[in-house]
């Protein structure tokens, strides 16, 4: 019998696709015969020791390729091209790829057939330079060509590249170290070098042949040594060359960075350190003398940082700096175009193909973008009407028909332009401050204007809505217009659409309002042509009901009035008929929500003109800037979710519960690229992108601009001059090629569309390359993939993509995917950013709960009939960032599904749109987190205060010489001096670790988050769901050093279940410090009295919703944001700051380790402090100082046990995995902590952790255990234990191994699942380790990653066998180390 039998082979580790920095761009052309297939170049950029092949006509990217091994690539240069033939559909590109001082020439192969494929092969690698190369130049030599290197030490280096030698080396006789080298020339005799020194000049020369020259037989050996110095001239085919200096250009006042020739070699541009372009007349003749020649041309500002790259085309000069920008210029100086789209430390390549008009930018932030550059429009077009196309674009330039032979200056008199509204994309609906209404109809060469009616006689309009289809009536009406002026008069204008002109249908007046009061007319598309709503400027709305209407009269009654608490003005407001609830915002930010009955609708109450109050409010939900659109959308039978955008550049996610009454801010957006947001609209052709393609219509200055908050890029913007300016715009389903925009300017109406039909043309791709961090990331974590919600076959592919968290120097927090084999990094969601842009340092996901028994805290069954929670609100998952200035941020996943298929989300007063501006959402597999709850210190409350005796504690785990106490005694004055400051510190969270404790039939479920502090505190808080309050439950003693990492284990009191759920019994963290100890920490007695607190307390009182997130702009700017801040944090340390104050045991046997590996005991003489649980306020609502006083309230926890000298310098980075094969926690559960240091090692620690039950049994142990304390470092065992009336636990540390030299330089991020063990460090190295069961750690593999100076690392096991390694730190990669099985056939 045969069989097939599998058994274990080699595991392979393979490094997957850098996300990070782009650093080098090239175009490849295709040859004149295959150009007529193909308009447009393909694209390469570098992107760490990547190449990336990108297909500019389908903006994709082909294929992507390892070119080098830890280098980054600093650029790529294109030589010869080769066909097989004019009926070839292949094409082969020789390019260069350089980087540092290595230099490879490949081969590019591009199939053109139907199945396109791209390959790379090596042809040649040259030997190592000496100094780093600085430009390549493919150069024709003869019948063949040579590979020009030009180098740091201002030297240049001939490649031939058919006998693969260094045939040329010629070093100009300056010889200074460069920051930056361009070459220039199709030859040798043409080859021209400008070289910019680090003295800020600009040296240009030549290479040049001596004519007088002996002739020479010798040839330059193929490996030359780059130690030896190189003279002036060097031979080349008999030929005597040598550098011949030509010209020094000096006016810089800083480091010259980027030198770009002209197309003719005539004129040099060159960017600095100084923020400034200068463009430089290069002089053909030589120049006898050294001395720096005055020869500039253009001098160019406007960069507000560092200019980090030039290129100049034609009579257009493009510059990218630090400041994220890429700015236009021509020839003559002028300023053409500013383009901003990148974030972070700026925009480092740009490059510009004059046939296609592209402009191709790239940064730190990852993103490829594509701009297509048009000569910009000028304005002064005159007479009736005017249009112009410039790259797709058709503006046209008019006025209305009254001003069309207006000459001269407008006076008071003159009729001008008071509202303006598209209803499609060819028709916009005009309305004058005489009154008059005007319909305009946009025709390919001009604009068909047609006077509707004139509403009243010398009255202005002020306000004007419309409602289009599908509300068509039998009678042919297509567009319904309201209409409001100035006596509080409203008219609603049907228009109906005949064979040539529109016409009106009918028109009928009516008294709305007293004179100057009426400023808004609002129609709501859910309810229909059949109701209007009116508003006044003290915030009240009036509902009228039309029906029965004739040609010029109407039944108008008025069925109720709505009276917002805030009085003032509503802007914007939306109604849900099924869910009866009517949403509006108002001009200073609030959100107002009221009962909409249909009782009221239908008319069927007794009483007229009812009198409405709002049901629910949130004050300063776009803090005091102006709410412009908001809607509502169904998520359960009992819930509904409101989006609303506003003048502070958010939009913001509430939640309405109509049982409770509550009215949540759930989650918010900030797009820092607008500073109003008019409306959001969605395109649901992106269904495999982690969310549906997002679009925001608004503001930014003087602009108008529509921005993809997905891809982070610039659709649409043109100068208007504000938002202040009437203005209409409307969004088809791609907004990318299907946008009006209409503005009024003087007495001219500018009307600007881009609007390509399906099929008929074809948009580029705006963004190649995905967009990510644009600065270092700190902090890395995957998130679990059992969260994600309904996985069935068909998404099964696309569940197999990881989810993975990061945060960034720059305060973001991102959620990235990835897809194996698929599409690599296939999106990324910026989730938000901390208060003011604080750096995240850590960050950790947290979703399975520990369940705390009843009978452990005497909680009655507290679950109530009303708690109708959705089940992510039972089971939630959440994301805690924590980073500079002490911010803690907390995100709740999101996988709730909308009931409502159709999500509308609209302007009422600008947008009436087509299928563009409903939102899809479709049951599709993304995952998201919006944010949950912020918590900071307040202001002058930020240093905490150190209790008298907490020297008396800290001895428990000092020295027994004394050394600790002397030194805890010198950091407590310190601390206490720092108290008095009440100045804001720069104190910051460097380490966050969390978990999730519920109570048994209980709703309330508790985050507990451990925080470490730079001031070398660490704290342990308590977040309470579903409520989002705040707590200090403890404080953990200082330690002489601060925590850079930590870790906790929960061991549970029955074997661990497959679901998101554990009985959790002990709880225990463990923290890292920069002194290199290692300190463990029991918490479970406060864990405890904190839950059995909060089962008691009406925690319902303390809740408070009205938060929202800060952000940096005007929603907390000024004085009222700071009397918030004060009031929310007294609120906080009076009411929902409730601290608890619980016992910790303290007659405990704790072993102390010193440098040398031995161990001694420290006992306290059997002296014990408890403390019973119980509630205390902590602070006076009077006394500012009160915020000092409350910490010594909060109970305090000493630690049980402290490793000194684990590592020699600081534990960078902590993870602990469970051993596999545990039994039962009266066993004991085994586990492994792995720790990483700036000396470079790695450390594992195994130990053992149980309960147990019987006190004898308890005390036997402990009595074997003194007698037999060895050295921790031989694996003997050491044990430390806990006895107290409730709960008998011992820790048993069984292995200690150390790799004294495990990378070669500081370790940043270890990972550990109890098999393998990952490690990555400051020398840009992922090692894997085998752990053995005696702890020991043994090197399996590594690899030479892209990411420079890695800062974290995490990792999962996905499948059998199979792992996933992140690396964060500038950039991020993903590692896969598998397991290669072997087949054996065996016959028996």
């Amino acid at each position: 019998m045969a069989t097939e039998e599998k058994k274990s082979g080699s595991w392979r580790l393979q490094s997957g696709q850098y996300l990070g920095e782009v650093s080098a761009l090239c175009f490849l052309h295709l040859p004149s015969h295959l150009s007529i297939i193909r308009e447009l170049p393909y694209l390469v950029a570098g992107s760490g020791s990547q190449i990336l092949v990108y297909d500019l006509e389908l903006g994709t990217m082909m294929s992507s390729f390892d070119v080098f091994q830890g280098i980054r690539v600093h650029g790529i240069c294109c030589g010869a091209t080769h066909t097989d033939g004019p009926e070839s559909q292949g094409v082969d590109f020789e390019i260069a790829v350089f980087g540092e001082r290595r230099v490879k020439v490949f081969r590019l192969e591009i199939n053109l057939g139907q199945q396109v494929s791209v390959g790379l092969r090596l042809l040649h690698l040259l030997p190592n330079f000496g100094n780093w190369v600085l430009d390549v130049s493919f150069i024709k030599h003869g019948e063949g060509q040579c590979l020009a290197i030009g180098c740091s030490d201002n030297s240049v280096h001939l490649w031939d590249v058919s006998t693969s030698t260094v045939v040329l080396q010629v070093q100009h006789p300056e010889r200074t170290l460069l920051y930056s080298m361009r070459l220039w020339g199709e030859t040798i005799e043409a080859l021209r070098i400008a070289s910019g020194t680090i003295y800020n000049e600009i040296i240009v020369w030549k290479v040049a042949s001596q004519s007088d020259a002996s002739c020479l037989t010798s040839q330059v050996e193929q490996h030359f040594d780059q130690s030896n110095s190189l003279s002036n001239g060097v031979q080349l085919h008999n030929c005597q060359y040598e550098a011949i200096h030509i010209s020094k250009l000096a006016g810089h006042e800083g480091s010259i960075f980027r030198i770009s020739w002209s197309s003719d070699g005539s004129k040099l541009v060159s960017v600095s350190d100084d923020r400034s372009a200068r463009v430089w007349a290069v002089c053909t003749e030589t120049m006898h003398s050294n001395k720096p020649a005055d020869s500039i041309g253009l001098m160019l500002f406007g960069h507000s940082a560092r200019v980090w790259d030039c290129c100049i085309f034609g009579s257009l000069i493009v510059t990218a700096g630090e400041d994220c920008t890429c700015r236009v210029w021509g020839l003559d100086g002028k300023h053409l175009e500013t383009i901003k789209e990148h974030i972070g430390r700026g925009i480092w390549r740009c490059l510009y193909d004059p046939k296609s008009s592209l402009l191709i930018t790239a940064g730190f932030d990852s993103a490829i973008k594509v701009h297509q550059l048009h000569i910009p429009f000028s304005g002064g077009l005159k007479g009736h009407a005017e249009t112009k196309q410039i790259g797709g674009i058709v503006t046209y330039t008019t006025r209305i028909p009254t001003l069309s032979e207006h000459i001269g200056p407008m006076d008071s008199k003159s009729e001008y332009v008071r509202c303006l509204r598209f209803t499609c994309e060819d028709t916009l609906y005009v309305s004058t401050n005489h009154g008059y209404m005007y319909h305009a109809k946009l025709l390919d060469t001009e604009v068909e204007w047609t006077k509707l009616v004139r509403v009243s006689e010398e009255v202005p309009i002020v306000c004007m809505d419309l409602l289009s289809e599908p509300f068509k009536l039998s009678s042919g009406v297509k567009d319904w217009i309201a209409v409001g002026d100035g006596k509080g008069n409203m008219t609603v204008v049907g228009v109906i659409y005949g064979a040539c002109t529109p016409r009106v249908g009918f028109a009928f007046t009516w008294s709305a309002g007293i004179e100057r009061q009426l400023l808004g007319a609002h129609w709501c598309q859910s309810l229909g042509y059949g109701f209007i709503f009116t508003a006044d400027p003290r915030g009240t709305l009036k509902l009228w009901r039309l029906c029965d209407h004739s040609a010029t009269s109407c039944d108008v009654s008025l069925l109720a009035e709505f009276t917002s608490s805030f009085g003032s003005r509503i802007m914007c407001l939306d109604a849900s008929l099924e869910e009866e609830v009517l949403v509006c915002g108002d001009i200073r930010g609030n959100l107002v929500l009221f009962p909409l009955l249909k009782s009221v609708l239908l008319g069927t109450l007794v009483t007229s003109d009812v009198k409405i109050s709002p049901s629910s409010c949130f004050r300063g939900a776009h803090g005091i800037s102006s709410i412009s659109s908001v809607a509502v959308a169904r998520l359960s039978s009992n819930q509904i979710e409101i989006c609303s955008t506003g003048a502070d550049g958010c939009i913001c996610y509430l939640e309405y519960d109509k049982d409770r009454k509550d009215l949540e801010f759930i989650g918010m957006k900030q797009v820092k690229e607008l500073s109003l947001i008019q409306s959001v609209s969605a395109c649901n052709s992106f269904v495999n992108e982690p969310s549906n393609c997002h679009y925001a219509a608004g503001f930014a200055s003087v602009d108008f601009i529509i921005w993809n908050l997905l891809t982070e890029t610039k659709v649409f913007q043109i100068p208007c001059g504000g938002w202040r300016r009437p203005h209409s715009y409307y969004l088809g389903d791609v907004p990318e090629i299907k946008n009006c925009f209409a503005y009024v300017k003087d007495d001219i109406i500018y009307i600007h569309r881009r609007w390509v039909l399906n099929g008929e043309g074809k948009e580029l791709s705006r963004n190649l390359h995905m967009q990510f961090h644009g600065r270092e990331m700190h902090s890395i974590c995957f998130v679990s993939e059992e969260l994600q919600p309904g996985v069935t076959g068909k998404d099964h592919l696309l569940y197999r993509s990881s989810w993975i968290a990061t945060g960034c120097e720059d305060g973001t927090v991102r959620l990235t995917r990835y897809m194996p084999d698929v599409d690599n990094w296939s999106g990324s969601k910026l989730l938000g950013e901390h208060v003011g842009g604080s750096a995240v340092r850590s960050i950790c996901c947290v979703s399975k709960i520990n369940i705390l028994p009843s009978d452990m805290t005497g909680i009655p069954n507290i679950r109530t009939a009303n708690n109708g929670t959705t089940e992510n609100r039972e089971t939630p998952t959440l994301l805690i960032s924590v980073g500079a200035k002490r911010v803690l941020t907390s995100w709740l996943l999101r996988s709730r599904k909308v009931d409502k298929k159709e999500e509308i989300v609209r302007d009422p007063q600008h947008d009436n749109t087509g299928n563009g501006n409903t939102c899809l959402s479709p049951e599709s597999p993304s995952m998201s987190f919006q944010w949950l709850s912020t918590d900071m210190p307040a202001k002058y409350s930020s240093i905490q205060k150190v209790p008298t005796n907490i020297e008396k504690r800290a001895d428990q785990a000092g020295d027994a010489d004394g050394k600790d106490d002397a030194a805890s005694e010198k950091g407590n004055k310190d601390l206490n001096s720092c108290i008095k400051d009440k100045y804001e510190d720069d104190w910051r969270y460097m380490a966050v670790t969390a978990f999730l404790v519920k109570c048994a039939n209980s709703r309330i479920t508790v985050c507990f988050i451990g925080v470490a502090c730079s001031d070398a505190t660490l704290a342990l808080r308590a977040l309470v769901l579903p409520y989002r309050l705040w707590f200090d439950v403890a404080f953990l003693c200082p330690l002489s050093s601060p925590v850079l990492s930590l870790q906790h284990v929960i061991l549970p009191a029955c074997l661990p279940s497959e679901g998101n759920w554990q009985i959790g019994s002990l709880y225990i963290l463990i923290s890292g410090a920069t002194d290199g100890s290692i300190a463990f920490w029991d918490l479970t007695r406060s864990i405890e009295a904190f839950m059995q607190l909060v089962s008691v307390l009406d925690t319902e009182k303390f809740i408070d919703c009205q938060k929202r997130p800060r952000t940096g702009r005007g929603s907390q700017g000024g004085r009222r944001w700071r009397s918030l801040d004060s009031r929310m944090s007294k609120n906080r340390l009076g009411a929902s700051s409730t601290t608890v104050k619980a016992g910790v045991e303290t007659d405990e046997n704790l072993p102390k380790h010193s440098g040398d590996g031995t161990s001694s005991m420290l006992n306290d003489n059997g002296s014990s402090r408890t403390a019973s649980s119980h509630a205390i306020h902590t602070a006076s609502l009077d006394s500012e100082a009160s915020a000092y006083d409350s910490s010594s309230d909060i109970c305090e926890i000493s630690p049980l046990l402290v490793f000194k000298a684990i590592h020699k310098s600081g534990v960078n980075s902590l993870h602990i995995s469970n051993v596999e094969g545990c039994l039962s926690p009266e066993i004991g559960f085994l586990y492994n902590l792995i720790s990483g240091g700036d000396d470079q090692a790695l450390s594992c620690l195994t130990f053992e952790l149980s309960l147990s039950t019987f006190s004898a049994e308890f005390d036997n142990m402990t009595l074997e255990i003194k007698n037999s304390i060895t050295e921790l470092g031989n694996a003997k065992k050491l044990v430390h234990s806990n006895q107290d009336k409730k709960k008998n636990y011992w820790i048993r540390f069984l292995n200690h191994d150390t790799v004294p030299s495990a990378h070669s330089s500081a370790v940043k991020g270890v990972w550990t699942d109890g098999s393998w063990v990952f490690s990555t460090g400051l020398d840009q190295r992922v090692r894997c380790w085998r752990l053995q069961e005696e702890g020991k750690l043994i090197e399996y593999a590594y690899l030479v990653i892209s990411v420079p100076e890695p800062e974290a690392l995490d990792a999962k096991l996905c499948g059998r066998n199979k792992y996933q390694i992140a690396v964060a730190g500038r950039g991020m990669q993903m590692l896969e180390f598998s397991e290669i099985l072997a087949s054996v056939d065996i016959t028996q």
